[in-house]
């Protein structure tokens, strides 16, 4: 081995037939590892039995971790819901609305990283009650601003509820990462990508209600914060499991059972040296791809209106069936991925149906229905692809911070491309969204070229890792080889990074104080 390469796996590690120990053939007593690596193996990682704990401890691990963001993917939706309300009550224009709305998007292009080292170097503990807490704390805030109209207060709930958001999906993947590695990984981040759609749709569909039934708007905003102190309240549900379980674990079965409630808090950055090419064709992958689909997602009602000539109320309509396919097709999905794997097919496949969308749209007078559902295909496909590759190619212990890069790339996209097709619209004689459009074809393209290099790259240096049908459990000698080589363009990519992040914080500025 090069002196340079530290291993991430090691090749003395258990396989997964043999589980989180191994046995002495002689005596039956457990051996333990004498592994002092930085990095955690299979042999010394502290989350090892999770993915062997009994199903009845597993279902609920999976619930609490489902329901652990359902209050900040509500909260999320109900200020553009009450979007008229608000400026009117707050006697605020459009733009000050937007820094209300930014506020979230802006914080969140660095946070989730590091969000995702506090959770690699502390645990999922301490990360799921700093999160649930700036969520529970930033909504009431919110909530209670509505009763004096108090600008400021909002703005400072927003920022503490987009601090806690933008780490809270972390510590779900993370979550499901530990407690269902190579067993059915992919089919329960879709269920809980599920949950999280429907908790965005309810919030539109009952906080108006909700105002009108009660006569003031403002118990809307309290209903979303109830919802976000539930989500508290799950994760001290979930924190009773791990001590629970830390307690009935015989502890001669597997090394170090109590760090998975106390791990060690130590980080090295020299970890991010390993991460593999393929890591980051995902990452750009996200940065195209979920940064387009949040723009798209916010303009495409009035593109409707305007492409179309529909009224508001259908136009919002047409709009809506954007999202459709990913509540019913996800949970599939993540199935067929575990089963048959194809990753990269469905990434490949997310890119093409965006680009089948936006042509449809922009190019075609056919019903502005087709387009949507081609994009609603496109917002199926693509996540639960991309989330379930990164726990195949990196380990436990790089999870948490790969997770939060991906988020944080997903941010700077959403930011950058929210600016960006405000620019070409207002370029537009019209005020229009041909530029727009376009715009987003090229971002369609760029993603498929992403999408076929990782696909080549899987199948030439990978060992067809993330098409391989249960990968994460058949691919150990293909992770090992991937994982255990420095890159020094990892400098370049990590560069490449800070620059899209600093650009998307000085457009950001420029704007709201222009």
């Amino acid at each position: 081995m090069h002196q340079e390469s530290t291993p991430l796996l090691q090749d003395d590690c258990c396989s997964a037939q043999e589980g989180c120990c191994r046995y002495n053939k002689d005596n039956k007593k457990p051996v333990i590892p004498t592994n002092t690596s930085l990095y955690i193996t299979e042999d010394n990682d502290p989350t090892c039995q999770l993915s062997n704990q009994p199903w009845k401890y597993k279902i609920v691990a999976l619930l609490c971790a489902m329901f652990l963001a359902v209050g900040s993917h509500f909260a999320a939706h109900t200020l553009g819901a009450m979007k008229s309300t608000i400026k009117k009550e707050f006697g605020i224009t459009n733009s000050q609305y937007g820094v209300l709305q930014s506020s979230v998007s802006i914080v969140n292009t660095v946070l989730p990283l590091i969000g995702g080292i506090f959770i690699d170097a502390f645990g999922t503990i301490p990360g799921s009650i700093l999160t649930t807490v700036l969520i529970a704390s930033g909504n009431i805030l919110v909530a209670a601003s509505t009763s004096t109209a108090n600008l400021s207060m909002m703005i400072v709930g927003r920022i503490l509820y987009g601090i806690g958001s933008g780490t809270v999906v972390i510590v779900q993947e993370t979550i499901l990462s530990q407690w269902f590695q190579g067993r059915s990984l992919a089919a329960v981040i879709a269920l809980m990508m599920t949950v999280s759609r429907l908790s965005s749709f309810a919030a539109q569909a009952i906080v108006v209600p909700i105002a009108n039934w009660s006569g003031w708007y403002g118990y809307g905003f309290w209903f979303s914060a109830l919802l976000c102190v539930f989500s508290l309240l799950i994760n001290l549900v979930y924190i009773v499991l791990l001590k629970n379980i830390s307690t009935l674990t015989d502890q001669k079965n597997c090394q170090v059972q109590r760090n998975v409630i106390k791990r060690k808090k130590s980080f090295s950055w020299s970890k991010l040296m390993f991460l593999p090419h393929s890591y980051w064709l995902i990452a750009a992958m996200e940065f195209l791809l979920g940064g387009a689909w949040g723009c798209f997602l916010h303009i495409n009602s009035e593109f409707v209106k305007f492409r179309f000539g529909y009224e508001d109320s259908k136009a919002a309509a047409v709009a809506s069936v954007a999202q459709i396919l990913p509540i019913f097709l996800m949970p599939f999905l993540g199935l067929f991925v575990d089963r048959y794997g194809k990753r990269t097919w469905m990434m490949m496949g997310s890119g093409f149906t965006f680009l089948a969308s936006l042509l449809l749209l922009e190019y075609t007078s056919l019903n502005p229905l087709l387009g949507m559902v081609s994009f609603s295909a496109s917002l199926a496909l693509g996540p639960v692809a991309l989330v379930s590759s990164i726990p195949v190619i990196l380990p436990l212990s790089l999870v948490g911070t790969g997770m939060g890069l991906v988020k944080s790339c997903t941010n700077v996209g959403a930011s950058l491309f929210d600016i960006l097709t405000g620019l070409l619209q207002d370029m537009d004689a019209k005020k229009g969204y041909t530029g727009v459009i376009h715009f987003f074809i090229l971002i369609a393209l760029l993603s498929i070229l992403a999408g076929v290099t990782l696909f080549v790259l899987d199948r030439a240096i990978y060992d067809n890792l993330l098409d391989a049908a249960k990968s994460v459990a058949n691919g150990v000698g293909a992770k090992r080889q991937l994982l255990n080589k420095k890159l020094k363009v990892n400098y370049i990519y990590g560069g490449i990074y800070v620059v899209l992040v600093i650009i998307s914080w000085f457009l950001f500025f420029r704007f709201i104080l222009k």
